[in-house]
């Protein structure tokens, strides 16, 4: 458990999303669209220069990060740090706190204007695919951070099990955006309990109701618990916005600067 444990917390997360990107766009090219393979890098271009943006910022605020963590541990605030439970039952309720608190950061995004302006760049891709999870505006990671940090004073995580929980997510988040049709009998297993790739292509819905929903990461209970789970089979699904539909605006300047922008739909 303890080389289980080195390995993950040891692991190069930038190498690893490169290496799983990677693997599911040429995934997508074999099993979707095998001839379009020039089409899909022109498209996937938007998304790489905002994940380049996106790497930018978190590493100008890694410094800060790193320093609340430390402080949380240093000075044992939390509820596991008072509690003085074993560490590997902290790993897995940390794991569970940050899924609960991460769901609760996505609606809040999605219903508070000054975050759903950077959070629907995410939103705007009207063909969505894997490259549609490096489409995050370059300053929504500072609301990503500021999810995790919540979790991290409230419950008392150190930052080897925020490093875990990402490894463990990263592999999930690519395929949730790929283009590939998965086949109904994982939504019927699994996805009584996590996340899968139909059921966050919901959330990707052009219709309000159904963007609005779905909003876990790697947990659908928390969507079941609180109401806001919704499913429809995937071949009813209109990917994207409306305000997005115009000709330029899936540019990589137009997504840059659409949060400090006011157009119409």
């Amino acid at each position: 458990m303890d080389k289980i444990f080195n390995y993950l917390v040891s692991s190069n997360t930038d190498l690893m999303m490169i290496i799983v990107f990677a693997f599911f766009f040429t995934l997508e090219q074999l099993v979707e669209k095998p001839f379009a393979i020039e089409k899909n890098l022109l498209h996937s271009l938007s998304g790489i220069l905002l994940q380049a943006g996106y790497i930018v910022v978190n590493l100008a605020t890694a410094t800060a990060f790193v320093f609340c963590c430390d402080w949380i541990a240093n000075n044992k605030v939390g509820l596991f740090n008072q509690a003085h439970i074993a560490y590997s039952l902290q790993i897995l309720f940390g794991l569970l706190a940050i899924d609960f608190v991460a769901y609760w950061a996505h609606r809040v995004n999605h219903t508070l204007s000054i975050f759903w302006r950077l959070h629907r760049v995410h939103h705007s891709d009207t063909a969505m695919d894997s490259s549609t999870s490096l489409r995050a505006h370059p300053f929504d990671v500072l609301l990503d951070n500021a999810s995790i940090l919540v979790a991290a004073f409230i419950f008392g995580l150190d930052i080897n099990i925020l490093i875990i929980r990402w490894v463990i997510y990263m592999p999930l988040f690519f395929p949730h955006h790929s283009s590939i049709n998965y086949p109904k009998w994982i939504d019927a297993t699994f996805g009584k309990i996590f996340v899968t790739p139909n059921l966050h292509k919901i959330h990707h819905h052009k219709l309000q109701e159904y963007t609005d929903s779905n909003y876990g990461n790697m947990l659908i209970i928390w969507d079941k618990i609180f109401k806001t789970y919704k499913y429809i089979p995937i071949k009813e699904i209109t990917y994207g916005l409306a305000e997005f539909e115009p000709k330029g605006r899936q540019s990589f300047w137009f997504l840059l600067i659409s949060p400090f922008t006011n157009f119409k739909k």
